[in-house]
């Protein structure tokens, strides 16, 4: 089928680079280079994306491209925070080459252990995703969970929150539940199996 391989020329749709990631979420799933995949999605971090290995797509995850999340400041790093953003999380060059010797297996993606900006698990409604959160250091900054709070995730501690479940979802549940009936456990496994619809119980469960 033509939407299983990428256009012949294989060309991101912004600057017509080599493209490399079809975004799921975007509309006519456009292809992307790294750098683009990545500033694209600043605002839209729940999308779900997939690389080209040469021969097929396979789902990868925005932490791969170097995307991270900030808060408080609408956008943009933490003038405070001493992390430097400028390159990405992986290094990946955006090309086929030799691309299946680095890739991880399994079809969720583990997060990046870094103990300055840990990613931590989101649920929303277009499945359980692993981000990396970097939060406001300027003094008089509101604490983890507010900040989360502000950005419209709920977090699941309140003192070293590591998963948080977006608004969106939350609300879909309730809805769910409401004209449904659908327990909780049901919803988690439906949530599950849109992150993987081949491998649902080797998704995490929050």
């Amino acid at each position: 089928m033509v939407r299983e391989a990428p256009p012949p020329d294989r060309l991101c749709s912004v600057c017509k680079k080599d493209g490399v990631y079809r975004c799921h979420g975007c509309f006519n799933e456009p292809l992307f280079c790294t750098d683009c995949c990545r500033i694209q999605h600043q605002r839209h971090p729940f999308h779900r994306i997939s690389q080209w290995t040469g021969s097929f797509f396979q789902e990868t995850s925005l932490l791969k491209v170097g995307l991270h999340i900030h808060l408080a400041h609408d956008g943009p790093p933490c003038p405070s925070s001493s992390t430097d953003y400028s390159s990405d999380v992986f290094q990946w060059s955006d090309t086929d080459d030799d691309i299946d010797d680095d890739y991880p297996e399994g079809p969720f993606i583990p997060p990046v252990r870094d103990p300055d900006q840990p990613a931590i698990t989101i649920v929303d409604k277009s499945g359980v995703h692993s981000l990396s959160i970097c939060y406001c250091h300027c003094p008089g900054a509101l604490s983890r969970d507010m900040q989360l709070f502000q950005a419209g995730l709920f977090p699941a501690s309140f003192t070293r929150p590591k998963t948080a479940f977006t608004f969106a979802v939350l609300d879909d549940f309730l809805l769910d539940n409401l004209e449904c009936g659908t327990s909780a456990m049901n919803y988690y496994s439906k949530i599950r199996r849109l992150t993987s619809s081949i491998f649902p119980l080797m998704v995490p469960v929050s």
